[in-house]
C-alpha cells in the first residue's frame, strides 16, 4: 500500500468527524423554518450540545431548539410538518449537491471529505426511513425529542406504513448505489489500486453506515418495530462486506483504464 494512501486512511476519523458537522444544516433548517413560520423568535438559536466527549465526537446532544409542544398546544400543528420535513429535505439537498461533486475530478483529500458527507447524508436519511419511521408519537413523552418523521406524521395523522412504502425505496436505492457506483468510483479517483487499500475503505464505510447508525438507534428508547428494523440492518453487514469486497481483476481493469 502507498504511503500516500496510509496517511489518507490513517485521516479518516477526522474526515468523518468533520463531515458530520453538516449535521448543524439539518437543523439550522428545523430552526430557521420555523422563524419564517413566526414560531421562533431567533433563526440560528439551536442546541449545540455542550463540552462532553460524547458531544463534541458524535454531535449526540445538539438540537434545532423548536418547541414543537407549545407550537401544538397554540393550535398550529399543521406548520410542525413544514417544520420537521425542513431538516430531511436539507439533507437531501446536501446529499445531492456531494453527489454531483463526486463526479468531478479535484484535489484526493478534498475528494474523500465530500466522499464522507455524501455518505453521512445517506445514513441520516436511513436512521429516518425505515428504521425510525415506525415510531409512534405516544411512545415518547416530549415530542421535542422525536424524530421528524413522527413530528411530521403526527401533525399531518397520516399512518407511518405511507412514508415507508413511498419514501423506504428511494433510500435503499441511494444505499445500493453508493455501495455499487460512488465506493468504486472512490478508489480510482483516491488512487486505491491495493486490495488491501480497497476493503480497508470498504470496512471503514459499512461500519460508520451500519455500525454506528445502529448503536445510536438501539441506545435509544424505540418500539420493537424499530429496533428489528435496526438489528437487520446489522445482519446486512456481512453481505455487504462479502458482494462488495475487492478483487483482483477489478483493479487489474483500473489500472489498465488509467
Amino acid at each position: 500500500m502507498q504511503k500516500s494512501n496510509i496517511i489518507l486512511l490513517w485521516l479518516t476519523p477526522v474526515y468523518i468527524w468533520i463531515a458530520e458537522l453538516a449535521a448543524f444544516i439539518h437543523e439550522y433548517a428545523h430552526s430557521i423554518t420555523a422563524w419564517i413560520l413566526g414560531v421562533k423568535d431567533y433563526p440560528f438559536d439551536i442546541i449545540y450540545g455542550g463540552w462532553s466527549w460524547l458531544n463534541l465526537i458524535f454531535l449526540a446532544n445538539i438540537n434545532e431548539n423548536v418547541n414543537y409542544a407549545l407550537i401544538d398546544q397554540s393550535g398550529h400543528r399543521h406548520l410542525i410538518c413544514f417544520i420537521a420535513a425542513a431538516g430531511p429535505i436539507a439533507t437531501l439537498v446536501v446529499y445531492f449537491i456531494t453527489l454531483y461533486l463526486l463526479r468531478k475530478r479535484f484535489s484526493r483529500y478534498l475528494y474523500y471529505l465530500v466522499f464522507w458527507i455524501n455518505l453521512g447524508q445517506i445514513r441520516e436519511l436511513w436512521a429516518y426511513i425505515p428504521l425510525r419511521s415506525l415510531s409512534t408519537h405516544a411512545e415518547i413523552a416530549n415530542m421535542n425529542y422525536m424524530s421528524d418523521v413522527i413530528n411530521f406524521n403526527y401533525s399531518l395523522g397520516i399512518s407511518d406504513g405511507w412514508i415507508v412504502i413511498l419514501l423506504a425505496p428511494l433510500v435503499v436505492w441511494g444505499i445500493w448505489n453508493f455501495f455499487a457506483n460512488t465506493l468504486k468510483n472512490a478508489y480510482e479517483k483516491l488512487g486505491l489500486f491495493s486490495i488491501s487499500s480497497r476493503a480497508i475503505l470498504l470496512v471503514l464505510t459499512v461500519i460508520f453506515f451500519f455500525g454506528l447508525t445502529s448503536l445510536q438507534i438501539l441506545s435509544a428508547n424505540y418500539n420493537l418495530i424499530t429496533r428489528a428494523l435496526t438489528w437487520s440492518s446489522l445482519i446486512a453487514m456481512p453481505f455487504i462486506l462479502f458482494f462488495c469486497w475487492p478483487k483482483k481483476y477489478d483493479i487489474m481493469t483500473a489500472r489498465i483504464m488509467r
